[in-house]
């Protein structure tokens, strides 16, 4: 089963890629779903043997409270038999990586195999990045849009290498890797962030190693770890800024041609937050700051549509045709830019606030397993506190929801330091007798 998980994290890190790139049959886009349901069938057999030990009641009380929200959602504003199917489709796919390691108790030496590949797929990023970059320039073209690693989107494409920074960092704090590497791993994990202008790396990185050093560092070692994550931003800072200016110096499409600028500018900042949309319905650009308003403007008419939404799958785009496609899709067609929309629209704030207790809650394991464990899941725990917050935060950027990429790796290894937490919480000892993870 350790090499079946494997399978997975090359499968949702090259499929869709290679998919497009070989021109494979479109039907190959689904094979993370084929797995899914592998495991499934795999945890619902192994997990009702042991009664699911290292699953907390906590999770199973917020995931059914969930179920019921989706339920009264559906039942206040039906969209449909299709539409519900595709939404499940795109919200439950990668749930059943979070039980996984709660029925396949992993060593170090397993997890240590696991994140080497992982790493190994991360570096790729890097080569597959700059021929896409040059693919752009000899086109004469300046997006960096197209810039997107095996990731199929920049964005997706520099959430996952913060997030591998952020491990790294872990890792450095729990002595489980020299800083030369870390070093070394640090640029070249994060050069793909250079070309493919993601303003908002500028954002993102701080924060995910902020967040890291100060809950993960040991006390005692806050201050010393801190100037390292401050020399290393320091260090890919001078290599981020004239990068990417260079390559907008040119750009005729593009006023903000010093990314420095960009944030320092009050006007700019205003119009990439908001394009003065005034309802549903528009062809305008729809930026983020419209993308969240409106929506909530509409939803606020009708108390109970605010609180459940408009129903599961309701605005969710379908690649199998009209009939699974959202009845209001084609209405907020503009607006669908991230997934904090998507969650607003088909949950309603009731959901929201369950999403958000569930990051709540991971992080809250994670920090308890990140201060109480020396092993190799501690390390990753450390790290992960830094990952949590750029889901967090990254559902208010892009459409994290939508690559599998992003949500079968997260729910992966979020499993891991959970049912590690559970674990703990036993006292060290699992009850079935079993190999301890």
């Amino acid at each position: 089963m350790q090499y079946f998980v494997l399978l997975i994290i090359s499968t949702v890190m090259l499929n869709d890629f290679l998919v497009k790139l070989l021109n494979l049959p479109t039907m190959l886009h689904f094979l993370p779903e084929v797995l899914s349901l592998l495991i499934i069938v795999y945890v619902a057999a192994t997990g009702t043997h042991d009664r699911f030990r290292l699953v907390q009641p906590k999770y199973w009380i917020l995931f059914g409270a969930f179920s019921v929200i989706i339920l009264f959602g559906i039942l206040n504003n039906p969209p449909g038999s299709g539409p519900v199917l595709s939404g499940m489709r795109f919200y439950l796919r990668a749930i059943p990586l979070f039980f996984l390691p709660a029925v396949l108790p992993i060593s170090d030496t397993q997890l240590r195999r696991q994140l080497r590949w992982l790493l190994g797929l991360a570096l790729l990023q890097l080569p597959v990045a700059a021929y896409q970059r040059w693919i752009v320039l000899d086109e004469g073209r300046y997006t960096g849009d197209n810039v997107q690693g095996t990731m199929m989107d920049s964005g997706v494409l520099s959430l996952f290498l913060i997030s591998g920074v952020c491990i790294l960092t872990g890792l450095l704090m729990r002595n489980r890797i020299g800083k030369l590497t870390y070093a070394v791993l640090f640029l070249l994990l994060l050069l793909p962030t250079t070309i493919n202008e993601t303003k908002a790396t500028v954002v993102f990185l701080p924060m995910a190693m902020a967040v890291t050093v100060l809950f993960a560092a040991k006390r005692g070692k806050r201050l010393r770890y801190a100037g390292v994550g401050v020399l290393a931003l320091a260090a890919f800072g001078a290599l981020f800024v004239p990068i990417y200016n260079m390559m907008e110096v040119h750009n005729p499409f593009k006023e903000e041609r010093d990314v420095l600028n960009f944030f320092t500018s009050e006007k700019q900042l205003s119009s990439y937050l908001s394009s003065n949309v005034t309802g549903v319905g528009t062809a305008k650009d729809v930026r983020r700051g419209d993308a969240v308003v409106v929506p909530l403007q509409f939803l606020s008419t009708d108390p109970a549509r605010l609180a459940f939404g408009l129903g599961l799958g309701s605005v969710s785009p379908s690649n199998f045709g009209k009939n699974f496609e959202g009845p209001y899709f084609q209405l907020f067609k503009q607006f669908l830019i991230m997934s904090f929309v998507f969650f607003v629209l088909e949950f309603g704030v009731l959901g929201v606030l369950m999403i958000g207790a569930l990051f709540w809650m991971v992080f809250a394991d994670t920090l308890v397993v990140a201060r109480e464990d020396d092993s190799l899941v501690g390390a990753l725990a450390a790290g992960w506190t830094g990952v949590v917050s750029v889901f967090g935060l990254g559902i208010g950027y892009t459409l994290l929801h939508q690559f599998t990429s992003m949500t079968y790796l997260y729910w992966y290894f979020a499993g891991i330091i959970c049912a590690r937490r559970a674990w703990l919480a036993r006292g060290g000892a699992v009850a079935t007798g079993r190999r301890s993870p």
